[in-house]
């Protein structure tokens, strides 16, 4: 039998999802400043349900959701709609959730005018360079985004060159955190051309990446001219006593740097001895 009327429908046919659980912590954190849903198993319809209340809410300025989660591209689609609906999120940290490049694209394309988020962390969600040229475009456009962390990301050399091109006329970015993204000496050049230019950003990790001392040599000659970045995070790379001169050589020529952090790279004890001096 065809269904042509609204009187035709059975309202009891069609379920409704429930997550008792979530809805009592959802009603738990509905006055608190920060939301954090730190769980292995958020579904598509657990998600709709944050969403909902997303919409809604004027209270959460920090949203996390973080674990081995079973958001689909529709369920991530339906929490971005509910952001863009929502001005009161300014931290947004979605991670571990494997969200890839096509959903990562779908929230980036909200992100581009985006007046209210300042702080995204998207670690562990495997974004490709794909994923990173939506970024870099997003970041031409926006002008809230201070505090960008993509850790654990395969970026390649090829996603982080796009995104550091793009930083080299930024103005907003303060903090870039790329550790474990695959970077290697080609990526720290392409970033050494960043720092000439760039003058705001203050803190950069690039730890537990693959730089070794060609692209280590690269980062000195820039931060030599850059008067901004006051933290860097270099350790366990590939830098060893060939790059000790011009470690030295920065040290004592920049001003601003406060925090250099080298620790689990390849110097030798005479070669700790002299940096610790």
């Amino acid at each position: 039998m065809a269904t042509i009327d609204d009187e035709d429908i059975d309202d009891d046919s069609v379920p409704t999802y429930e997550n008792e659980k979530l809805d009592i912590l959802i009603r738990k954190m509905r006055l608190c400043e920060s939301a954090t849903f730190y769980v292995d198993t958020i579904s598509n319809g657990d998600i709709m349900l944050i969403s909902d209340e997303l919409r809604t809410n004027r209270m959460w300025n920090f949203l996390q959701i973080i674990g081995e989660n079973l958001i689909k591209e529709d369920g991530v689609k339906y929490l971005f709609e509910a952001l863009a609906a929502n001005k009161s999120v300014k931290a947004l940290h979605l991670c571990g959730n494997s969200l890839g490049n096509r959903s990562i694209k779908l929230f980036i394309n909200s992100l581009a005018s985006n007046t209210t988020i300042e702080d995204l962390n998207l670690t562990d969600n495997q974004i490709t360079d794909i994923g990173a040229q939506a970024i870099s475009e997003m970041l031409r456009t926006n002008t809230a985004l201070t505090v960008l962390i993509l850790h654990c990301n395969p970026l390649s050399d090829i996603g982080v060159t796009l995104i550091a091109q793009t930083l080299q006329h930024n103005r907003t970015m303060i903090t870039l955190k790329i550790g474990r993204t695959n970077v290697t000496d080609m990526g720290a050049e392409e970033l050494a051309l960043m720092i000439q230019l760039n003058t705001t950003l203050k803190k950069l990790s690039l730890d537990n990446n693959r730089i070794s001392d060609i692209g280590m040599q690269a980062l000195c000659m820039a931060l030599k001219q850059n008067q901004a970045l006051e933290c860097i995070d270099i350790r366990q790379n590939r830098i060893s006593d060939k790059s000790i001169d011009d470690i030295v050589s920065l040290l004592q020529t920049n001003q601003t740097l406060n925090a250099l952090n080298l620790v689990r790279n390849r110097f030798s004890d005479q070669g700790k001895n002299t940096l610790r001096q």
